[in-house]
């Protein structure tokens, strides 16, 4: 049983690392494309569960919504049209 507590604990620990806020904003970046460096990207509400990651962000070229799995691959940005853009 402490073999399985401790497996599960440095899987959930290793993919917590995968979603740190430059992480999330090098990624949300990339979703979006274009010329959208990743330092401008502002991400807020970050809510990570055992299997997915959501966040919100803002950036040059509006608001999204995103969300990814767990060790952020297949990211998704949906834009938010009802948001202004910071620049």
């Amino acid at each position: 049983m402490k073999k399985v507590f401790f497996a599960l604990a440095a899987v959930l620990t290793i993919a917590s690392c995968a979603s740190t806020i430059e992480n999330v904003q090098r990624e949300t970046a990339r979703s979006i494309g274009g010329d959208v460096p990743p330092d401008k990207v502002i991400v807020k509400d970050i809510d990570r569960r055992a299997t997915s990651v959501k966040w919100n962000a803002v950036t040059p070229k509006g608001a999204y919504a995103c969300s990814a799995d767990d060790m952020m691959r297949r990211v998704l940005c949906v834009k938010n049209p009802a948001t202004v853009p910071v620049p």
